[in-house]
């Protein structure tokens, strides 16, 4: 037989311990307990299960009617299979928000559709469109890509979570879920919403300014440069013969920094411009485009002999006219740079790494020191000088641009005097 005695009054004082204060878990519980008995049908007359703590109550609290700027109240679109689940979140929300229920994800997206929501709430477990279906679906379709999306689950856990969000929700809520804190998260993304909303009001508004600003550079800087370019090319048509040669030298140099800075002005805003032209993406031939290029590119320089090597079958899914715009700086670039060899090497043609399709642009040429290569993409940075080759200092930062709006990436490998290659991708190819 084994006794154990209680207390601590019979050991000695250095072996006794402060007394540890477990904190409570009643108010989580009382939360969880809350949920589950208000999915009930007779929840309304169920009395309060646990004691609350001395916190002001979200759900309890007096109802401050949210609105949108444009003085509605705001639009939440609910999807869950679960008849009871489905009514009782609605309830919750409806005090505050203007909710639409809806049983699945396929009733959800035509409704999204039909009428944009400020923000989804969505069941992961539902049938005919689960609630990664539905995420997929909005992400994809320009309407509805930035709406908020929170999605509600069974499944907790750490892994769930990441899941969840790197499947592109804007949150991710475990069931039994608090009412207050889904009236907290919901309240948190309608406001983040909102404020991104203003952002690209302002940023469509800095767009336009940028664009007055632009035609008013393109108006006011070409003109003059034109008059200078057009006299200048006079005086020496019709009195070149009484010129001497260094005047006629100094009148061919204003005309060629005149002509230079008019190419500047295009590159610069056909640059600002890259950013503002709307994506219309389809299935292109790269193939096609790349050949176009080169055939303009012999025809203006018929004498040069280049040996360029094309794969056939290149294809993806972007805008014509902008990719058309980054091959013609990528291959010009090639030609530009080797034009120095004897014999000179271009290819276009592409890599499979792992799912992902990586075209690439590869020459003999010039190439560059890789220690600088990260200057490459920014305007105005050149690697060579004027009198090596000419060049504005803009294509390849306009290249760049072009690429990041199609989802892509663009990168290069090189070395002096052994050539350059440039690997870009285009994003999602669907």
């Amino acid at each position: 037989m084994v006794t154990v005695k209680a207390g601590t009054t019979h050991l000695p004082p250095d072996r006794v311990g402060a007394e540890r204060a477990l904190p409570s878990t009643a108010m989580r519980a009382a939360a969880y307990v809350e949920e589950a008995l208000h999915w009930l049908p007779n929840a309304a007359a169920l009395p309060d299960p646990l004691p609350r703590s001395g916190e002001a109550d979200l759900v309890s609290a007096p109802r401050e009617t949210a609105t949108t700027p444009a003085g509605r109240r705001p639009r939440i679109l609910w999807a869950d299979d679960n008849a009871d689940m489905r009514d009782y979140v609605r309830r919750l929300l409806a005090d505050r928000y203007d909710v639409l229920a809806v049983p699945d994800g396929l009733a959800a997206l035509a409704a999204a559709r039909d009428k944009s929501p400020d923000l989804v709430l969505t069941d992961v477990m539902m049938p005919r469109l689960d609630g990664f279906g539905l995420l997929r679906e909005l992400r994809i379709d320009a309407r509805t890509r930035t709406i908020p999306v929170i999605l509600l689950s069974a499944r907790a856990g750490e892994e769930s979570t990441v899941e969840g969000l790197e499947a592109g929700a804007d949150d991710y809520l475990a069931k039994p879920f608090s009412a207050r804190e889904l009236l907290a998260r919901v309240r948190t993304h309608l406001e983040l919403a909102r404020v991104r909303r203003e952002w690209a009001i302002e940023l469509e508004q800095a767009n336009k300014e940028l664009e007055a600003f632009s035609y008013s550079v393109s108006h006011d800087l070409r003109a003059p440069l034109r008059s200078i370019d057009a006299f200048s090319k006079a005086l020496l048509d019709e009195y070149g013969e009484k010129l001497d040669e260094r005047a006629c030298h100094y009148l061919d140099r204003i005309r060629a920094g005149t002509q230079r800075m008019s190419a500047l002005i295009n590159d610069l805003l056909n640059l600002s411009r890259m950013t503002r032209t709307p994506l219309r993406k389809e299935s292109i031939s790269l193939t096609e485009l790349a050949r176009g290029v080169v055939a303009e590119l012999h025809t203006r320089e018929p004498s040069r002999n280049v040996a360029i090597e094309i794969a056939d079958g290149l294809s993806a899914r972007g805008d014509k006219r902008l990719i058309t715009i980054a091959l013609v700086n990528l291959l010009g670039n090639a030609w530009k740079y080797t034009a120095k060899r004897p014999e000179t090497q271009i290819a276009f043609g592409r890599e499979n790494k792992g799912n992902e399709a990586v075209f690439y642009v590869r020459d003999n040429g010039a190439g560059f020191d890789m220690a600088y290569a990260g200057k490459l993409f920014a305007p105005f940075q050149r690697l060579h000088l004027d009198s090596e080759f000419e060049g504005t200092g803009i294509g390849l930062a306009t290249v760049q641009r072009i690429i990041s709006r199609h989802g892509g990436r663009i990168w290069t490998e090189a070395a002096v005097d052994e050539g350059a290659t440039f690997f870009f991708t285009l994003g999602d190819m669907r």
